[in-house]
């Protein structure tokens, strides 16, 4: 059993809380059994932060505008050049009725004898350009481009599922260069990987998805000074231990923990797996974590809902105000913007 500890401060980070389809909000959260949650939430103090974008709260977090996530992926990798870097993840552009939505993993399931195929392709006909493609695993790819374009580009969690109009580079030359990726993916497509692949009934790889721009190497990486815990592989690129499967496995004081197991279940439309996510952290993380505040082991538990600009604080002095009742945060079931704010 840990020992008490009034300086033991736990966080959550749990981006993507909120469900996607506006319209079935409040269904799939009716009688989906949260007590532990409703009540942490209901008698903690709220606050609304700056801006929901868990990537900016993250980085925000380790005292720096932005994660270079390229670079960090990359940084105990051999012998590459330095240079303009930008994860080039393989994806596909599913044709719906009126537009290409964006699709990966789990999907795909590129075998590495697939991504170095393609990767051999794009190299052959843009080497020259000053373009390098590398895959260190099948399902991330990278590319050195020959200086940094100036754009602005979508992480892959906030593009996969949507509209691929609406998550495309933005900036003075996205013309140029998205033309430059319609080339791309044209190449991809007439290539024998996917010919075998449609030979077999899988989705194609017919495109590339490039975010995470950032010069490698990336100069000193910085540093939390708080124990963290993530499955993400950029955080664990920042030092970041692996996700305990719950509090009663969390030895640290004044962890950080960022249960983000909810963005592809919201990205593609998962609700049941979102609901099981959830009950689990009901079980594993927030009923243990308020028992742990109304023994003392804990002084404050904070949920950071990192993509909703939310934020809940609560002591064990909060666990006594019995006006506060137990309710889970607002954000869960509004249907517009504008109510997100506790």
């Amino acid at each position: 059993m840990k020992t008490e500890n009034h300086q033991n401060h736990l966080e959550l980070i749990i981006p993507a809380s909120i469900w996607p389809d506006a319209h079935s909000r409040q269904a799939i959260w009716h009688d989906l059994p949260m007590p532990s949650l409703a009540l942490l939430a209901g008698k903690g103090k709220k606050t609304t932060l700056a801006q929901a974008d868990h990537e900016a709260y993250l980085a925000a977090l380790f005292g720096v505008d932005t994660l270079p996530v390229a670079p960090l992926l990359l940084a105990n990798q051999p012998d590459l050049p330095a240079g303009y870097w930008l994860c080039a993840d393989p994806v596909t552009l599913r044709v719906d009725r009126d537009h290409l939505t964006v699709l990966g993993e789990p999907y795909l399931e590129v075998t590495q004898a697939e991504a170095d195929a393609l990767v051999a392709a794009l190299n052959a006909l843009y080497r020259a350009d000053g373009f390098e493609f590398i895959a260190p695993t099948s399902q991330r790819w990278f590319v050195r481009l020959p200086a940094d374009p100036e754009l602005r580009f979508t992480p892959i969690y906030r593009a996969l599922g949507q509209n691929l109009n609406d998550v495309l580079p933005q900036g003075a030359g996205a013309l140029k260069f998205n033309a430059l990726l319609n080339e791309m993916q044209m190449l991809l497509y007439s290539h024998g990987v996917n010919d075998a692949r449609d030979a077999a009934g899988q989705l194609l790889i017919n495109s590339i998805w490039l975010w995470g721009n950032g010069n490698l190497p990336c100069g000193d990486i910085p540093q939390l000074g708080r124990p963290l815990f993530a499955n993400d592989p950029v955080l664990a690129a920042l030092s970041a231990s692996a996700l305990p499967t719950g509090y009663s496995d969390t030895q640290a004081r004044n962890a950080v923990i960022v249960l983000d197991q909810l963005r592809l279940h919201a990205l593609y439309g998962a609700g049941y797996d979102w609901q099981q996510v959830w009950l689990g952290w009901e079980q594993q993380w927030f009923a243990p974590a308020l028992a742990a505040l109304r023994n003392g082991e804990l002084s404050s538990l904070t949920l950071s809902f990192s993509d909703a600009a939310q934020q809940i604080t609560v002591t064990r002095a909060d666990l006594w105000r019995f006006w506060r009742r137990s309710a889970l945060p607002a954000h869960f079931t509004a249907v517009e913007s504008a109510d997100v704010a506790d």
